[in-house]
């Protein structure tokens, strides 16, 4: 078996599981479901969901790697060995890889607007004329698929150079770029015209336009953006050295980074929108529809877009870089396959689930519903049960440093009461509601 790596220092580690967690979730997904769900209030939600159940479940999850140093299966088998919780380890597992196949497609698209952008594509176009040239782009099979192997072969050439040389590496290189064109972008987007109702819309509540609908996805998306139950904050807790501390603090640091690149997201997207008169619930083409014609309205707006898909490009990449690693760890530790070959293995996967869904939108729409409203719900509501009710908390506490009896008595209600019920009220109303 090959020798396991480790995280060069604490750095490294906050920078690479950011760099898994800031991906398209944030980019792509946060702004238009924002959009579709009334702006302030699913924003407010979204963070009373992050903070009272994603980041507890987060820290669990990072925990539980680094007190096994395995991989998801592994890990749920050595702390309850003789049970069938290792099951949730194989479900964290097929949730990452139908996440990293369906959502080629759209690091894909963000790699060829990057290019579209740059020389000029969408220059001069009519707003009828972006929406029309994204559809007949999205339906061409070819195209979108050329570009989407594309990625997934920079991502494994990247994967191939191991934890160190490649995943540390790269995630040291393009997270500070990333936040550089990201403050960028903010400037600009807050400095034009008539930027406050973009602001109203996304920062004031309407509590009038809450839905319970709207709840689980915010649910659903605080996973996904964040990265819980995906096998990865697993994966990359157990490359943490044997006598790392700060578990706890790095969990809540990340998540919290994390989250405030949706926030600045939305606070490049909405002001942006709102300037140029252009609607905000335009559903998922809100990246690649409303954002064109918003660059096409504003001066230097050929370098600004390009910033903006460059930004796009290289939040994906980190993000696919730690999919592709939790699927790899997998295989290396659980079936004996070398990390090249591995590597290779899962890009090869990725591709097929890829190729079905751009070739079938009711597919991707399935596989991207599938994910969020009930695998990820369902494994982090699986993991919460596990940590609080049979690994038991003063395990976790031990395992993540915790020594104060009132942080403890925290954790005790956060993962074996709150976030249990939460998920549970908000899932069920939505399968009424879906009935």
């Amino acid at each position: 078996m090959e020798l396991r790596e480790s995280w060069t220092t604490r750095l490294a580690f906050i920078l690479a599981t950011l760099g898994f967690s800031a991906g398209i979730g944030n980019l792509w997904r946060f702004p238009y479901l924002v959009g579709m769900y009334g702006g302030g209030i699913f924003l407010l939600f979204y963070m009373f969901i992050v903070f009272l159940v994603a980041i507890p479940l987060f820290s669990i999850e990072i925990t539980l790697g680094k007190a096994t140093g395995k991989d998801p299966v592994s890990a749920y088998e050595s702390l309850a060995p003789g049970s069938h919780w290792y099951l949730n380890g194989y479900l964290n597992i097929f949730t990452m890889f139908l996440i990293s196949g369906y959502a080629a497609s759209i690091i894909g698209t963000i790699f060829a607007y990057l290019f579209k952008t740059a020389f000029g594509t969408f220059s001069g176009l009519t707003a009828v004329e972006v929406e029309s040239y994204y559809q007949t782009f999205s339906t061409n099979w070819l195209e979108l698929m050329a570009w989407t192997v594309a990625t997934v072969i920079i991502i494994v050439l990247i994967l191939s150079r191991g934890l160190v040389r490649g995943v540390e590496r790269a995630n040291k290189i393009m997270m500070p770029a990333l936040f550089a064109i990201m403050v960028i972008l903010m400037v600009r987007a807050l400095t034009l015209p008539g930027v406050s109702e973009g602001l109203a819309f996304f920062l004031k509540p309407d509590f009038g336009k809450f839905t319970w609908e709207g709840a689980v996805a915010a649910i659903g998306h605080s996973f996904f953006a964040i990265g819980v139950a995906m096998a990865v904050a697993l994966v990359y807790g157990s490359y943490l050295p044997k006598g790392s501390r700060h578990v706890i603090s790095n969990s809540v640091i990340i998540a919290l980074a994390s989250t405030l690149i949706g926030i600045m997201a939305g606070l490049i997207i909405f002001p942006s929108i709102f300037s140029f008169g252009l609607d905000p619930a335009s559903g998922s083409g809100l990246t690649f529809i409303t954002m064109p014609n918003v660059f096409n309205q504003m001066p230097a707006g050929t370098f600004f877009g390009t910033l903006f898909f460059l930004l796009f490009f290289l939040a994906a990449l980190t993000s696919f870089i730690g999919a592709y690693e939790a699927i790899v760890a997998f295989l290396r530790d659980r079936h004996n396959v070398p990390r090249k070959r591995g590597v290779w293995y899962t890009g090869a996967g990725v591709i097929v689930i890829a190729s079905i869904t751009v070739y079938s939108s009711r597919l991707f729409l399935l596989a991207d519903y599938l994910s969020n409203n009930i695998l990820l719900i369902l494994g982090a509501l699986v993991m919460s049960i596990f940590v609080g009710w049979v690994w038991k908390i003063p395990n976790f506490a031990k395992a993540a440093g915790i020594e104060s009896p009132a942080a403890r008595m925290l954790w005790t209600v956060l993962i074996k009461y709150l976030a249990p019920i939460i998920i549970l009220v908000c899932w069920i109303a939505q399968l009424k509601i879906g009935g």
